[in-house]
């Protein structure tokens, strides 16, 4: 029996003997198997957290590392800052990465830009929102829309101050502005604010404006400050107009009689210049004219004391002959140019001869 029982095939054997392949529903199979995905996911999310530590700053950026909570800061205390470039550091949520544009020129504005004019389809009391308010009080108790724009840019040495030193740093720098410009308005009266003083005004806030901003740690850096806009009520701006009317003929007459005035001037000048180089020029003639007698003279005088040096006569004498040979002259061209007539007392005589050589016949 038993060598009959060994010289069985392997068909003959009995289906639990037959040796199986494992199968995928076998638990210890698939406990295998779980166990080896998990391990697949773990590491996959463990290369994509560690992934998670490389970021970009882009070149208009800069970037400021927190690590647990605290930025990175330099040797002498201030906020590291990463320009742009790609960089590698703790996975989140270790790190966290705060981007900011130091060079962006960013606007906040004060007071609304809507028109003093009411729409058709709007009711005449509106409620305005407490935000967007934009009516100011002047000095001298008059109410103005005023609407500022403010231009600024987060300060690079003071990142940490608009990062970290509140949340709202926008807000509280659009309400320091609306303090400043309401303290500005107050302090002025209504004409200066409407259409005189927008130059003065713009720089007085600026400057109030950029300290406060400096003093409250925001962070900031003001640019600019425009005056976009401003305009009266809807019930006196009639009268607005008019006054505005009214100023621009003012000035329309002032300049006028302006110019008037400078032309009246510019004529006086050029007529004194013309008086005083006329006077200047017959000053001169009449000094050029003396000089010339002058020398005249002082060379006759001369010529006397040559002669009477030369001849036997003195200086006297010498002086009489020449002044009567000059009024000789003198009478003769005189005497050329008179046309009429002479009458003598014929009981008298009277000698007209002219003798040019005193010394002669």
């Amino acid at each position: 029996m038993s060598g009959s029982t060994d010289n069985l095939s392997d068909a003959d054997q009995p289906a639990d003997s037959v040796p199986r392949s494992p199968s995928p529903f076998d638990p210890a199979v698939a406990s295998g198997s779980h166990w080896i995905g998990w391990c697949c996911l773990i590491g996959v999310v463990a290369v994509a957290w560690a992934c998670s530590g490389i970021f970009v700053v882009g070149a208009d950026e800069a970037a400021v590392v927190r690590v647990f909570g605290r930025a990175e800061r330099t040797s002498d205390g201030a906020v590291l800052l990463r320009s742009g470039g790609l960089y590698f550091h703790l996975p989140w949520p270790i790190t966290q990465i705060d981007r900011v544009r130091i060079n962006e020129v960013r606007t906040v504005t004060i007071g609304s830009s809507r028109s003093s004019e009411l729409d058709g389809g709007q009711p005449f009391l509106q409620a305005l929102d407490a935000s967007r308010q934009s009516q100011l009080l002047s000095g001298d108790k008059n109410v103005l829309d005023v609407q500022l724009n403010v231009s600024y840019r987060i300060a690079s040495d003071r990142v940490g101050d608009w990062l970290f030193g509140s949340a709202t740093g926008e807000r509280q720098l659009e309400l320091l502005a609306s303090s400043v410009l309401a303290d500005v308005v107050l302090r002025s009266g209504v004409d200066f604010v409407h259409t005189l003083g927008h130059n003065e005004i713009r720089q007085a806030v600026y400057r109030r404006l950029d300290e406060l901003a400096k003093k409250d740690a925001l962070g900031v850096e003001i640019e600019d400050v425009t005056i976009a806009g401003v305009t009266p009520p809807i019930r006196v701006k009639a009268d607005f107009v008019d006054v505005m009317n009214a100023r621009a003929d003012r000035e329309t007459y002032v300049n006028r009689a302006r110019d008037y005035e400078s032309q009246r001037e510019s004529a006086a000048k050029a007529e004194a210049a013309k008086l005083q180089n006329e006077a200047q020029s017959y000053s001169r003639r009449k000094v050029d004219l003396a000089r010339a007698e002058a020398e005249s003279f002082n060379r006759l005088i001369d010529q006397f004391v040559a002669v009477s040096e030369e001849a036997s006569a003195s200086y006297a004498e010498v002086r009489q002959r020449a002044l009567r040979r000059e009024f000789i002259d003198t009478l003769e061209e005189v005497l050329q140019k008179v046309d009429a007539k002479v009458f003598l007392d014929s009981g008298k005589q009277v000698d007209i001869t002219l003798q040019r050589n005193p010394n002669g016949p």
